[in-house]
């Protein structure tokens, strides 16, 4: 079968995708110093063409990170009862997340605010304002801002929660079946997905713009719950997953003709394409962007279980550190960036050095004080190191098993 491999087995490409997404997050947002869109800092100099491959980035860049978070779950979810997933959650998730709101965020607060003309005798004087909970932007420096990210996927975690233990049980057998009879034999229904996006997207978004402050961001609950859910059944149903890797071809075709329409007459920024109808673009505009991102997704995933199952000690660091390195970036990005942008240098040479101190900065910080420490293992949302007698343990297990003829 095109799919049968052990389901407690390692997926290579997942990680692989997960790694490349989150390194596309951080080339998108050191490219928001650099185009006229908001953001925390700003260069002088905008590049206008820089729209058009960040609004490419952006309509698939966040819903790829749910999706691949709902797939992941399932298979981390092993054996655990509803209190121990919980329990992993909150450790995952809401440790680094309160470590952000109280220590990674404020400086990007702080070097907005000076970038703006406010004054501050220093930097403790502002960051004392954080336990004044006011939140941002209301004159507090309160906020999750690239952060919530985490805050979201551990709301979905708990929301979704009785149905994932439903289909981890094998209560749910019957249904997978019934599931995975249907997609092998209608293969190509798996595009009605398309459908409540487009509804999502025509009804809601227009009313709820994106906020990402949780209580009023219902459009982009919307978007972001149902592509999570819909990971966790494409890892749940066999049938589903092995559809998308038949029709990775066909969701190639189907994503380049709305995506290429896109780039030529919406996403670049000297064209206005339907400008004098505006339901009418709006609509045809909906339908265009949701089948160029649900096509583009399975595009991805069809074609990573082929081109990216690969071990290997690089996947293993990067998979290992990228937590850590999205919840640093955009701090060391903007403290950086803030005195980079104010130099008289070509605007190319200045995106390249943000981009590349971004990255090295992060790697050193998670280097010298994260990978080796448990205790800020435990704050980035890392498991811990383990201690040599433990490892010295887990190598007699191993060989037992070998000579007792398990399978590792």
């Amino acid at each position: 079968m095109l799919l049968a491999e052990n389901i407690e087995g390692r997926k290579h490409y997942l990680d692989w995708l997960r790694v490349i997404a989150f390194y596309f997050l951080i080339f998108f947002h050191v490219g928001m110093i650099f185009v006229p869109w908001d953001f925390h800092i700003k260069n002088n100099i905008t590049l206008e063409w820089f729209e058009t491959w960040m609004a490419f980035l952006s309509q698939w860049r966040l819903p790829l990170l749910f999706m691949i978070s709902g797939m992941v779950i399932y298979y981390s979810m092993g054996k655990r009862t509803a209190i121990g997933i919980i329990r992993e959650r909150a450790k995952r998730l809401l440790i680094p997340l309160l470590l952000g709101i109280f220590v990674v965020v404020p400086p990007q607060i702080y070097f907005e605010r000076i970038s703006n003309g406010v004054e501050f005798a220093d930097y403790w004087e502002f960051w004392k304002t954080v336990f004044n909970f006011v939140p941002f932007p209301e004159g507090g420096s309160l906020s999750w801002h690239h952060l919530w990210y985490v805050l979201y996927i551990f709301v979905y975690s708990l929301a979704a929660l009785p149905l994932f233990l439903y289909l981890k049980s094998e209560k749910s057998s019957p249904l997978k079946e019934r599931v995975n009879k249907y997609f092998r034999s209608h293969n190509n229904s798996i595009y009605i997905i398309i459908l409540p996006f487009l509804l999502f997207y025509y009804f809601l978004a227009p009313v709820f713009p994106t906020t990402h402050a949780l209580i009023d961001d219902w459009y982009n609950h919307s978007i972001s719950f149902t592509i999570f859910l819909l990971g966790f059944c494409i890892s749940s149903f066999e049938g589903l997953w092995q559809a998308i890797v038949e029709n990775r071809k066909r969701s190639l075709i189907l994503s380049l003709i709305p995506g290429s329409i896109l780039i030529l007459f919406v996403w670049g920024p000297t064209f206005d394409l339907f400008n004098e109808d505006k339901e009418f673009f709006f609509i045809f505009y909906t339908i265009l962007k949701w089948t160029f991102i649900v096509s583009w997704l399975f595009t991805v995933l069809g074609y990573s279980k082929f081109m990216l199952n690969n071990p290997g000690k690089i996947l293993t660091y990067a998979n290992e550190s990228v937590y850590p390195i999205y919840i640093l970036h955009q701090t060391i990005m903007i403290i950086f960036g803030y005195y980079i942008i104010q130099y008289d240098l070509n605007v190319y040479f200045k995106f390249i050095l943000i981009t590349l101190i971004t990255f090295v900065g992060s790697f050193v910080f998670y280097e010298i004080f994260i990978k080796r420490f448990n205790p800020m293992r435990l704050l980035f949302g890392m498991k811990p190191l383990k201690s040599d007698s433990q490892n010295y343990l887990q190598q007699i297990i191993r060989f037992r098993r070998t000579k007792k003829g398990y399978k590792l």
